[in-house]
């Protein structure tokens, strides 16, 4: 009679297949566990420096492999893209470099978003924790509210506040609007000292002090060239004395672009040139300004180009 398979031998087969392929499984999830770990480690080493990229598991992108110069020139097509820049910064190392710093260009803050705990917005305090603030190299400082307005003023800084400013070391363009330099005075370089060698561009929005400390303060950046301004004079009442001591310790070049929109401040103006020596702008563009011909005489000989506005109520 041919032998039967008993029940007890068709379930041991079962649990030896079931069983050998159980330790498959386990065998190949160890192994993807080791070629796992042991990649990272070299990746970790990499990034440290230990290992020469040369030798990586990994074959270089081709992205890596092209001329600084050529990168620059790529980054420049792409300066307004930010979702294209951010993508640059994540092809390799050197793209990253060369994406940063355009991606951080221009900073730009409200007065009233650090509000009465005296906090900068989360954005620029992430970019200080994260060493951003270097690559910054236009910042503005803006109002939103019009009429009264309390302006840029020391009772806005605590020490949190001092050391994140001071990280903007590479400030190229300055803007600043209501901002009242009697109240940082005679502290005022210790709060914008680290501006001072690099700003080429100042933009003063409605100045607040005497004619003396506006013009000190302009005073102070030694590489200025480019000047921007708006200004009201104030009545003869509210006008704050001026006082002669405060002299500016340089004589900037001003030797760029000077523009002036809504201006009734001609005696700033004759001080300015008359402690400045003389001014040397060689591109205007004036609106609404008291005291045209002045500046006009001021930069005769050095004047290329002139904009003025046929709408312009103190047009001469």
């Amino acid at each position: 009679m041919p032998q039967t398979k008993t029940p007890t031998s068709s379930l041991s087969g079962n649990i030896t297949t079931d069983s050998s392929l159980c330790l498959t499984m386990i065998a190949t999830a160890a192994i993807e566990l080791l070629v796992k770990r042991a990649w990272y480690r070299t990746l970790a080493r990499i990034q440290r420096g230990d290992v020469s990229p040369g030798t990586s598991t990994t074959r270089p992108s081709p992205a890596t492999r092209l001329p600084l110069e050529v990168v620059e020139i790529i980054i420049t097509y792409l300066i307004y893209d930010t979702r294209s820049l951010r993508t640059c910064t994540l092809t390799c190392y050197s793209w990253y470099i060369a994406a940063t710093p355009r991606l951080h260009h221009a900073l730009i803050t409200g007065i009233d978003c650090w509000g009465q705990k005296h906090r900068w917005p989360n954005p620029i305090k992430h970019m200080h924790t994260l060493g951003l603030l270097p690559l910054v190299g236009e910042f503005s400082i803006r109002h939103e509210f019009k009429g009264n307005h309390a302006g840029l003023s020391l009772k806005l800084f605590n020490r949190c506040i001092l050391r994140q400013f001071s990280a903007l070391t590479n400030i190229r363009k300055l803007e600043i609007q209501y901002l009242d330099i009697p109240s940082f005075i005679p502290r005022i370089r210790q709060y914008f000292g680290h501006f001072f060698p690099t700003v080429k561009c100042l933009v003063l929005r409605e100045p607040k002090g005497s004619r003396r400390q506006i013009i000190y303060f302009i005073g102070l950046f030694q590489h200025l060239q480019t000047l921007a301004t708006s200004y009201h004079r104030a009545n003869a009442q509210e006008e704050p004395p001026d006082d002669p001591a405060l002299v500016p310790p340089f004589v900037p070049p001003l030797r760029g672009f000077l523009k002036i929109l809504d201006f009734t401040g001609v005696d700033l103006l004759k001080d300015m040139i008359d402690i400045f020596e003389g001014i040397r702008f060689r591109h205007m563009i004036l609106y609404n300004v008291e005291g045209m011909r002045l500046l006009l005489g001021a930069c005769a000989k050095t004047l290329e180009s002139l904009m003025l506005y046929p709408t312009d109520p103190r047009g001469e």
